[in-house]
């Protein structure tokens, strides 16, 4: 297989996700033939990163995510506008593209930021002081490489709250058709209506080419204790249980990257910049316009000029931490780590939001839990992009419901639950072959979770220090407000039912693994809701859909960061086009939200620049200019390279409890059987372990675990 053109290593492999062990030899050919599979990898479509940038650009993008890539790929799309990217991260590996590697990357520092939690008071308290995990994507296409895929737009009524929040134009009504213009849905007229949806967008989107027998037994189950049942999440009836549509195209993963930037690989105007980390963002005499951008590319500093506007779109996460490095926040917050405000905006990085989940472990004593990946399997999806690899197992189901606690009007639901199991992801290659084979007795893991969709709990992001290299300060406050702890209770109440049912009992045997939690056992008697409000505290399910800590607003709201037109109160030439930008949460995952707000950043954009000839327009309102790129300049020692947080040095990650803990269910693996930590293989301190396990494999360990590759040659694939 050969897909004519010079192909680069994109890493990290397969091998390095799956534990290793009896796994490395099929996961490595697996690996190997889909970097072959054009279709799959798509390697000759990536776009080549620049090593150097030019001295100025009209726009420049911070952050190739969700909303970044977005954005980036729009504005390359206007002739004559020539737009930087600059993202954090490497390229996708073609591991990542499949659906069923869903979870394979989560934890690997090519891929994820490896985010923790401050120590949280009332939640996360069974895990390693305390701290949360956040999986967050360090990669172009951001979390669109490593989440769920599942296309969700929020309810009609999260938008009217936009507009009740004095944000005009962000109606149901007003978004709808942005919605529709980049989708390119397969799926209309058989589960989804033309009314809800758009065709020839960017966006491909459809249901999963596969689903598992129990994923539609369990909406058999819903119906049985008497929900709803709904094609269409994104339609009329957006309540209810349901086979959720993803992105994907042809069973491939659909990242932002794929979708927007990979179609401008041959555009001269658009640059993008990879592994580069944005510092800052540098105002103008007259601290009203942005005139340059400064970023981090292998040890050296480069400063941009920016013509027309700055596009950010980080996260939100560093989003606002972008922002406070460059001294636009709350004083107090810069003061803290030394530096000096240069724009008063107390909003930055507060009123941080994100949903709360709950993981529920069952056994399906019916079941062996035998691995849905094996070599026919592999082929049908090598050769065709069918079978369990082109999707997520059972992940692709959802629901989202109404709680007792939920808004009366009947319209706004608070609760969404998950599924997790079925998931083609880790072999050794054999039909039949245990999913762990040193457990080859065991019983398949079925994963439940509810998740509260309005938290009132507030968080924030803030600075360990000044170096943009060091991950930012990050409170969840998790579960603070009693009110969330309730509506998980109230889900898990659900979930309870759901086992219960004819179908889910009978057929599979459906039973939960019963666990202690810490002490909740012991000071509250088993099922009381009490003990379910002390087990979501001790083992709580950290969503990924931080948002809303550069809230949209007016400027009469304190904690308003940007205008509805996305661009930041008191500067010119600013815009945020992420999740961040959120006033509040929406009710569901929150990547297609995401795309829409830059689609929509894009085209106020357009609104303002298109059509103009006038000097202050061509150079950016600031004519005061300055050298477009600064020689390099090597950082200190005290900017030295951090992949994670800065911890104290007693951290462990949470894979070690895990390990410690088999009996738990784990968010990222617990429907997989025995938990395989991935750190052995990206950890340089299992360096020697890895070696020791893999003595006599072929894998070449002469550089670092996590960058090791095969010493065979895939050319004779």
């Amino acid at each position: 297989m050969n897909c004519g053109c010079a192909e680069s290593y994109i890493g990290p492999p397969l091998t390095d996700t799956c534990g290793g062990g009896a796994f490395v030899i099929f996961m490595g050919l697996l690996d190997s033939f889909l970097r072959k599979k054009c279709e799959i990898s798509e390697i000759c479509q990536r776009v080549a990163p620049r090593l150097s940038p030019d001295s100025e650009y009209d726009f420049v993008v911070i952050g190739g995510g969700s909303g970044g890539a977005a954005a980036a790929g729009k504005l390359a799309q206007v002739e004559g506008w020539k737009v930087l990217l600059i993202e954090a991260g490497g390229d996708e590996p073609p591991g990542s593209q499949v659906p069923a590697m869903v979870v394979n990357y989560f934890g690997n520092p090519d891929l994820d930021w490896n985010y923790q939690t401050e120590p949280e008071p009332v939640a996360c308290q069974g895990f390693p002081e305390k701290r949360c995990t956040w999986p967050r994507g360090k990669v172009l296409g951001g979390c669109s490489v490593i989440n769920g895929m599942m296309y969700t737009r929020g309810t009609p009524r999260d938008y009217e709250k936009w507009v009740q929040a004095d944000n005009p134009g962000w109606s149901y009504e007003d978004v709808l058709p942005i919605f529709k213009r980049f989708e390119d849905n397969q799926d209309i007229g058989s589960f989804v209506e033309a009314k809800y949806h758009g065709v020839n967008g960017p966006l491909t989107t459809s249901r999963f080419r596969h689903q598992p027998q129990l994923a539609f037994d369990v909406l058999r189950a819903a119906e049985e204790i008497g929900q709803n049942v709904t094609d269409d999440l994104n339609g009329e009836k957006y309540m209810g249980f349901s086979i959720a549509q993803s992105n994907t195209r042809h069973g491939v993963r659909l990242s932002s990257a794929r979708a927007y930037v990979r179609p401008q690989r041959n555009n001269p105007n658009f640059h993008l910049m990879l592994n580069s980390t944005a510092s800052k963002i540098l105002l103008g005499s007259g601290k009203r316009q942005a005139n340059m951008v400064e970023f981090i590319y292998k040890g050296a500093t480069y400063r941009v000029r920016v013509r027309k506007e700055v596009v950010l779109a980080a996260g939100a996460l560093n989003t606002p931490q972008i922002l406070l490095l460059s001294g636009i926040g709350p004083k107090e917050e810069l003061e803290k780590v030394g530096i000096a405000q240069v724009h008063n905006l107390p909003g930055v990085g507060r009123n941080l939001q994100n949903h709360v989940a709950f993981y529920m472990g069952y056994k399906l004593e019916n079941r062996p839990a035998t691995s849905d990946l094996d070599w026919a399997t592999a082929l049908d999806y090598i050769l065709y992009q069918n079978g369990p690899m082109s999707s997520t197992g059972l992940s692709q189901v959802t629901a989202r419901i109404n709680s007792p606690y939920a808004d009366p009007s009947g319209t706004d639901p608070d609760l969404q639950i998950f599924f997790a199991g079925y998931t083609a992801n880790c072999a050794t290659g054999s039909i039949g072959d245990p999913e762990d084979p040193e457990n080859p007795l065991a019983k398949k893991d079925f994963t439940v979770s509810p998740v509260a969709l309005h938290p009132k709990s507030r968080g924030y992001v803030g600075l360990h220090s000044s170096n943009p290299l060091d991950a930012p300060k990050m409170v969840a406050n998790y579960l603070s407000h009693p009110d969330d702890v309730r509506v998980l209770v109230a889900g898990i109440r659900v979930i309870q039912q759901l086992a219960n049912t004819t179908i889910l009992r009978e057929s599979y045997g459906m039973a939960p693994d019963h666990e202690e939690y810490g002490e909740c056992l012991s000071k509250h008697r088993k099922d009381t809701d009490a003990f379910w409000s002390c087990a979501v505290k001790y083992y709580t399910g950290p969503e990924n859909h931080q948002a809303c800590s550069c809230k949209m607003g007016p400027k009469s709201d304190p904690l308003a960061v940007v205008d509805n037109k996305l661009l930041i109160h008191g500067l010119n030439n600013v815009r945020i086009m992420d999740a961040s930008a959120m006033p509040v949460l929406v009710s569901g995952n929150t990547h297609a939200t995401i795309v829409m707000m830059a689609e929509r950043g894009v085209d106020f954009i357009k609104e303002k620049w298109l059509g103009a000839n006038t000097i202050e327009e061509r150079l950016g309102q600031d004519s005061q200019r300055s050298p477009g790129v600064q020689a390099p300049v090597k950082q200190s020692a005290s900017y030295s390279f951090n992949r994670g947080p800065s911890f104290p040095a007693a951290f462990q990650h949470s894979d070690a409890f895990h390990r410690q803990n088999p009996h738990l269910p784990n968010p990222y693996f617990g429907y997989n059987g025995k938990y395989a930590g991935l750190s052995v293989y990206y950890n340089p301190h299992s360096y020697n372990q890895a070696k020791h396990q893999h003595k006599d494999s072929d894998l070449d360990y002469s550089t670092k675990p996590y960058s090791s590759r095969r010493k065979t040659d895939y050319e004779q694939f």
